[in-house]
């Protein structure tokens, strides 16, 4: 009777801490997912800083879009600290699918950023001469180059991100 009590109790004990670690991961999982959700709305949401700069642009009003884009700068990095934020305590795999995410939104943030360079030299190509304009121009793709660069460190992350996702969801039963 006792043994079996003792085997009752052990097995109760087990279940309830994997279920708490489970229960974790769940939260944990959503928390980044909910990042997911902010990041789409910083870049693409409507009436986000993203759709904002595209207006400035369309205005040739570089001086807001730049605004613009320092606002999607500010909402990055209050992204990026609320997924440092983010406990991976006993949870399997947290921390380097925390990592992953947090190198992910660090790139997406230096390439939105990026286009504040692009639309300094826009405004700038809109003041020239015939003379300096071919500068000016060979400049704006020199900056092209560059941002490829960055989708490119992007694609990078995002790989990493998916695989990390999946060791995740694995080690956690999700």
């Amino acid at each position: 009777m006792i043994n079996s009590c003792s085997i009752f109790l052990t097995a109760f004990l087990f279940i309830t801490m994997i279920s708490c670690n489970s229960s974790n991961a769940i939260d944990f999982k959503e928390s980044l997912d909910q990042s997911e959700r902010r990041a789409f709305d910083i870049i693409v949401g409507k009436k986000g800083s993203g759709e904002k700069k595209l207006e400035y642009l369309e205005k040739e009003d570089y001086k807001n879009a730049i605004k613009a884009v320092d606002q999607q700068a500010i909402d990055f990095d209050i992204l990026i600290s609320d997924i440092s934020k983010l406990s991976t305590d006993d949870i399997p795999e947290g921390q380097s699918l925390k990592t992953a995410s947090l190198e992910y939104y660090q790139s997406l943030k230096d390439l939105h950023i990026f286009d504040k360079k692009e639309i300094e030299q826009q405004a700038i190509l809109k003041t020239l001469k015939k003379d300096e304009l071919d500068n000016g121009l060979n400049k704006l793709m020199e900056l092209a180059r560059q941002k490829k660069m960055l989708y490119n460190a992007i694609y990078k992350k995002e790989a990493l991100l998916y695989t990390a996702t999946q060791r995740f969801k694995a080690a956690n039963g999700i």
